[in-house]
């Protein structure tokens, strides 16, 4: 896998290969490699800033789709977006268990903060290393460091929160010596803690994003912390965090304490405010805005929607610096998104049918009735028009422009060679012996429409791997906003603006009685989280966190048949709704199990309810 960097946080952290230095960075073993002590480490600048920089080294990166880390893309293949083979191949979709879990953060994450702690407690200033012209480390750079370690340290928290609910809070290093053997804190507990650990790392960290400058473009900015900060009040105020699960309610620590707290609506107002935080720092001198294309002064939805994945900008609050799209000529997400019928194509990541469905048409309304917009009149079942010059089915016409930059469809032009992929059988995009794609489309979204093998080849182009970006925030502010006050015009204002960068209506235009309800406009929020943030790692946390993951597929369920078009079909029977495999889900699956290993190790760890 071919793996593409740029310069991160501080000049100079990278510039010594970390190969020799990771048996101590390891914090497994972190004495080894000739260093005998911490005070080896903690009294060399280049050690120390090594040190430093290796607690970044489990952001996420959901450029990584092709494997099961869990801090990588491998969620959407877990979720209503796609299918592909090395989901298939971890047992997600069936009934798995604690220990076959290939997806977990538990060990990862926990090294990782056991690393910042480490970092807290040794980490000084360094002045006197080696004479007048040696490298230093003054008391304003430690201070910075550590406000951002802080941040990390609580960001991990948050992550291990996010997939299994209560954890225990760690503040402090070991040695290799201790057993880590502690319980769980309650839910509450973990949210005050990230919540206090965030503020008050923030008064030290950058106060601006730095999209200008290359070499600070990973780091964590006050309004990265502000953006965790409204996630983690969303998280801790929806149902699934916030009393409704009701399995978990009886779950104790081995001492008697309850790990999930009663229902308290008062943290809707909280997640509201934090919302609010964030935007009001976010349009205070426009931090942050979205990406948009113009052309003569008019708005261009497709190249708007596509830009914001191809360049840093403006949108991106924060995204990581390394990214493994892996280039044509890679094994990995590029190779992967692309046809059999081009060259290096592997065409294996696979968008379910239930995602195809629930994009809009070009005039802005669903192509079946919903609670909140009726059935567009513009969408055909059935029945073959013209595409950019191909006959395709009419379920593929007169879609929205988030539609054409995230599905490959049977007779869409490759962007290259402008040959027609036909995916039925026979097609030159066929590939029924391996099963790809198992469901008649293929993933389009961050695909570069540069890169190729055809000579003179772009190999690879570097893109962005995007955490957070002000999209996500508008539509998590419209949500927290809904549920406290659904008369505020702020609420379809938020949501509107990404509606019309997409270059649809505003909803109230389509449907005056959505105004101010409640319930029509929670289903408008969460239909346009799931088309504008698809396949960017959310999905799989939001159906959880709103609780409706046990639903039927198509309205948010994680469990039973999923679809695509029929791969043994001609190019007219192919274009029929087919089963393509069958998911489990079942209430357990809400959070994710605490690794049996661990749960083995431990005297103190219960386990979460079902596993």
């Amino acid at each position: 896998m071919k793996i593409k960097s740029i310069k991160i946080l501080i000049i100079g952290l990278l510039v010594s290969s970390f190969n020799s230095c990771l048996d101590y960075l390891d914090v497994s073993d972190e004495l080894s490699g000739g260093l005998s002590s911490f005070d080896q480490v903690f009294s060399n600048v280049d050690y120390t800033k090594r040190w430093y920089a290796n607690v970044y080294s489990n952001m996420p990166n959901y450029s990584r789709f092709c494997n099961a880390n869990g801090m990588g893309g491998i969620w959407s293949a877990y979720t209503d977006e796609v299918y592909n083979r090395w989901a298939n191949n971890t047992g997600r979709y069936n009934d798995w268990n604690a220990t076959n879990n290939t997806s977990e953060r538990w060990v990862e994450l926990y090294q990782r903060i056991r690393q910042a702690n480490i970092f807290l407690e040794k980490a000084k200033p360094i002045v006197e290393e080696g004479g007048p012209n040696a490298a230093t480390l003054t008391q304003a750079e430690v201070d910075r460091y550590k406000a951002n370690v802080r941040f990390m340290r609580a960001l991990y928290h948050f992550y291990l929160m996010e997939l299994n609910g209560p954890i225990p809070v760690i503040t402090q290093s070991f040695t290799l010596d201790d057993e880590l053997d502690i319980p769980r804190n309650s839910l509450d507990e973990v949210i005050d803690f990230i919540d206090t650990e965030i503020k008050e790392a923030i008064p030290g960290m950058e106060q601006e994003p730095y999209h200008d400058n290359e070499s600070f473009r990973a780091v964590p900015t006050k309004g990265v912390a502000l953006a965790v900060l409204a996630k983690l009040w969303m998280y801790a105020a929806s149902p699934l965090y916030n009393g409704e699960y009701t399995e978990a309610l009886q779950l104790q620590n081995k001492d008697g304490k309850y790990l999930f707290p009663a229902k308290d609506e008062s943290k809707k107002q909280k997640a509201l405010d934090a919302c609010k935080a964030f935007i009001h720092y976010a349009e205070e001198n426009n931090r942050y805005e979205l990406y948009r294309v113009m052309s003569n002064g008019v708005l261009d939805p497709d190249q708007s929607v596509y830009g914001v994945f191809q360049e840093y900008n403006r949108e991106i609050i924060w995204a990581t610096s390394v990214t493994s799209w892996g280039g044509a000529d890679g094994n990995d997400y590029d190779t992967f998104t692309t046809p059999r019928s081009e060259s290096k194509g592997l065409g294996d990541i696979a968008v379910v049918q239930e995602l195809v469905d629930d994009f809009y048409m070009k005039d802005g309304l669903p192509i079946k009735n919903t609670s909140f917009l009726s059935k567009s009149p513009l969408y055909s079942e059935t029945g073959f028009g013209t595409y950019n010059g191909v006959e395709v089915s009419n379920m593929y016409i007169d879609r929205e422009p988030r539609f054409y930059n995230t599905v490959t469809f049977s007779g869409k032009r490759w962007h290259i060679s402008n040959k027609e992929v036909q995916f039925y059988r026979g097609g030159n995009a066929d590939n029924r012996v391996e099963g790809s794609p198992r469901t008649g489309y293929l993933l389009y979204k961050r695909v570069n429409r540069t890169v190729h093998m055809d000579s003179p080849g772009v190999k690879s182009k570097f893109r962005p791997s995007i955490i957070f970006r002000l999209a996500d925030f508008y539509l998590l502010y419209a949500e927290a906003l809904n549920e406290v006050t659904p008369s505020d015009p702020d609420v379809l204002e938020y949501v509107n603006r990404v509606r019309e960068r997409a270059g649809l209506p505003k909803l109230e235009e389509l449907n005056p009685a959505i105004k101010g309800d409640q319930n029509l406009q929670r289903e408008a929020i969460r239909r346009e989280r799931r088309i504008e943030l698809a396949t960017e790692g959310q999905r799989y946390f939001d159906v959880r966190r709103w609780m409706i993951a046990e639903n039927a597929p198509g309205e948010g369920g994680q469990g039973g048949n999923f679809h695509g078009m029929n791969m043994y079909g001609n190019k007219t029977t192919f274009h029929t709704r087919t089963v393509i495999h069958d998911r489990s889900f079942k209430r357990k699956n809400y959070f994710d199990p605490i690794p049996y290993a661990a749960i083995q190790k431990s005297e103190q760890l219960v386990q979460n309810p079902g596993w």
